[in-house]
């Protein structure tokens, strides 16, 4: 296994959208980052955070007004220590973007993602 990893934050510059249905008057910061592969396989992406953490994985694009739209996955805990773990299966010549976002909302603050898989991940914040 190959491990690869990234670190920034959210902060209150970030742009904010709804998830888990808690909206309009929520705000949850949130960053977009393209990952991609060079390998097929079965990767594993956790963050690391002092805040509690949330991820999700779509494929092809991200709108952040409708964000059920083609996402594989998501995941709140199962990192552990209130942090997301995504195991997912990814392929090369696709485009996906990870989002990093919180439980809770108006929440700033640092994070990593730590990603181990067949191959290293390369992430692309534009």
């Amino acid at each position: 296994m190959i491990e690869s990893d990234y670190s920034s934050a959210l902060r209150f510059s970030n742009p904010t959208f709804c998830h888990r249905e808690i909206c309009p008057e929520s705000r949850f910061y949130y960053k977009p980052i393209n990952v991609s592969v060079a390998l097929s396989g079965l990767y594993d992406i956790k963050s690391d955070s002092d805040i509690d953490t949330y991820g999700y994985i779509y494929e092809g694009s991200f709108n952040p007004l409708y964000p059920s739209e083609n996402v594989l996955l998501s995941d709140d805990d199962t990192g552990g220590d209130n942090q997301f773990k995504l195991i997912i299966y990814l392929q090369p010549i696709t485009t996906y973007i990870l989002v990093v976002t919180t439980y809770k909302d108006n929440v700033t603050g640092a994070f990593s993602i730590i990603t181990y898989g067949p191959e290293t991940m390369i992430f692309d914040v534009g």
